[in-house]
């Protein structure tokens, strides 16, 4: 695991590394809303794969269930799980790369702005405050 001094972890927080850990592809092999998944899988997978060695991709058989991609991100962040039912090929690999340079974090609305528990050294700020003659500006 890395500390906060660590060049990785400022790497991940930046964006310049990828977070998740593993993704897990179900489907049916014979359902109608595996169609796109495997058409995925027949096309586009082993691309994917090979330009990302770094991130396993298991997939797995699933009888009679609609397709699903989980994404895991480590231990701190729960695995996301979406559906790809009736996805086409193209919508499966939008999701992957989606997914791929994706946090895991949820994302988080700010409700209060940010202020500061100590009042500004220079006084608040007045858009027409009238300065004193010695601080007007001369003109050449």
């Amino acid at each position: 695991e890395y500390g906060s001094s660590s060049p990785l972890c400022w790497w991940a927080r930046r964006g310049m590394a990828t977070k998740v850990t593993r993704f897990t592809l179900r489907y049916c092999l014979h359902s109608g809303s595996s169609r796109g998944v495997r058409a995925f899988l027949e096309s586009s997978l082993v691309p994917f794969a090979t330009a990302h060695p770094h991130i396993p991709v298991d997939v797995a058989m699933q009888p009679g269930r609609h397709p699903t991609l989980q994404a895991e991100y480590g231990s701190e962040v729960p695995p996301r799980l979406v559906s790809l039912r009736n996805a086409t090929r193209a919508e499966v690999l939008e999701l992957v790369e989606r997914y791929r340079d994706m946090s895991g974090q949820r994302v988080r609305r700010f409700t209060q702005r940010g202020l500061g528990k100590t009042p500004s050294v220079q006084g608040e700020w007045m858009p027409y405050r009238q300065l004193d003659d010695a601080h007007e500006v001369v003109r050449a």
